[in-house]
């Protein structure tokens, strides 16, 4: 179950898919903005925080991936943060990563090196995106006290700060396990939670063939022409 994330590079479309998705956020933080600033007290900045963490959560949940594909041996290809233009590159963990605009969703590009295990191993590195988010929050949770201090209504900037990041890495943790199939014009590409069942029902002829096409692309790779 070669899941190809590379088809993910021609997300959006068009311009026109860009520029709404650019305008529909910006309406929505600016009319977050006056709803904060309209009898403001610090509690109401939750809602915003909880937005804006959405963008280092994005980077912390695909670095969960990478470590764990790292730590079991499996090859990573690269790392791709937003979706559209790239505006910066740099390196993860030894593979490339590119920084795009608008940093919406994000995937790690991937490949096994071998059959052993493979299922399993593929599994825990899904998993591994929503579960940081989940240690995250539950390292944040036992800090604030538990449920009394966490769930507590507060005016202290910093508690509420760790309160958003907090409850946005729940809730990018739980979307992200829920088993659903994400549709695009180049297919089905599934989340996380998806992923998992998945592989788990996957055969070794599959994780066979996906380490023959990734040796493939690798040679086709370094022989092309500089």
């Amino acid at each position: 179950m070669h899941i190809d994330e590379r088809t993910k590079d021609k997300e959006p479309a068009s311009k026109a898919e860009k520029y709404f998705v650019i305008i529909l956020s910006l309406a929505f933080l600016f009319m977050m903005s006056m709803e904060i600033l309209s009898n403001y007290e610090p509690k109401k900045l939750g809602a915003l925080l909880f937005v804006v963490f959405w963008i280092p959560l994005l980077f912390i949940h695909e670095f969960g991936h990478a470590i764990m594909a790292k730590m079991l041996g499996w090859r990573i290809e690269r790392t791709v943060i937003g979706f559209g233009r790239i505006l910066a590159q740099t390196r993860l963990l030894g593979a490339p990563m590119e920084i795009r605009t608008i940093p919406l969703e994000g995937f790690v590009q991937i490949a096994p090196k071998t059959t052993h295990l493979a299922r399993f191993k593929h599994a825990l590195i899904y998993f591994a995106g929503p579960g940081i988010e989940l240690l995250l929050f539950l390292v944040i949770f036992i800090y604030l006290g538990g449920v009394d201090g966490f769930f507590s209504i507060s005016n202290d900037y910093f508690r509420i700060a760790l309160q958003s990041f907090a409850f946005a890495a729940l809730a990018g943790a739980v979307i992200n396990l829920i088993p659903i199939g994400i549709i695009t014009k180049d297919g089905s590409t599934p989340n996380d939670g998806m992923g998992i069942l998945l592989c788990l029902f996957s055969t070794g002829m599959d994780y066979e063939l996906w380490i023959r096409e990734s040796e493939e692309e690798r040679k086709k790779d370094n022989s092309a022409p500089f």
